[in-house]
């Protein structure tokens, strides 16, 4: 059984908004996740409000282009099938990501590479937190927003799960309705 890394939504609720992103005490809760989180059995985590899985989301840019995902039929979560994502990321485990200081980057990296092969990857950087309590998969989530600066080309790994695609930036509003929640945050925080 797959354990998935949590923090109890008490010890961050004051710093994280109901719907939408914030940019402001990140790093409060960021260092509240690593001295405070539990690794959960995904199947309790996916139906317990109480705690937030801790989910890394990785915008890839290539300059004025975002690489976008469409979630097929058989990727894990069941009620994202068909939505688009600009969000490369997933569950942190201890299995395989260990535990310690840098638990959410090994995550965040290997989720990286499950998902996606990058040539020509720039650094990560934060931009945010994302929470949206309005739905039944946000209520149990909390996104880690960072964004991947790429030169190269980008394919995704996981054929059978996802398809990628670039879209140019000017064009992410015409694709907002098809997008699950998160992104439509995100696409919100990159055209401010």
């Amino acid at each position: 059984m797959e354990n998935v890394l949590t923090v109890k939504r008490e010890l961050i609720s004051k710093f994280i908004p109901e719907k939408g992103i914030t940019t402001e005490n990140c790093g409060t809760m960021v260092d509240i996740i690593l001295s405070n989180h539990e690794f959960l059995p995904r199947p309790e985590a996916e139906n317990d409000t109480s705690h937030k899985q801790i989910i890394p989301y990785v915008v890839i840019c290539r300059g004025d282009e975002i690489f976008v995902t469409r979630r097929l039929n058989k990727g894990g979560e069941k009620r994202l099938h068909g939505l688009l994502s600009i969000g490369i990321g997933g569950h942190i485990n201890p299995e395989t990501d260990g535990d310690g200081s840098d638990v959410l980057h090994r995550g965040m990296k290997r989720e990286i590479e499950e998902e996606v092969d990058i040539e020509n990857a720039g650094a990560l950087t934060p931009r945010g937190i994302i929470n949206d309590d309005t739905t039944e998969v946000g209520s149990v989530h909390l996104g880690l927003f960072y964004t991947l600066e790429v030169s190269g080309k980008v394919y995704v790994r996981e054929t059978e799960k996802l398809e990628g695609f670039w879209v140019k930036r000017s064009e992410l509003n015409g694709l907002y309705d098809q997008m699950e929640s998160w992104s439509q945050f995100v696409v919100l925080a990159l055209s401010k």
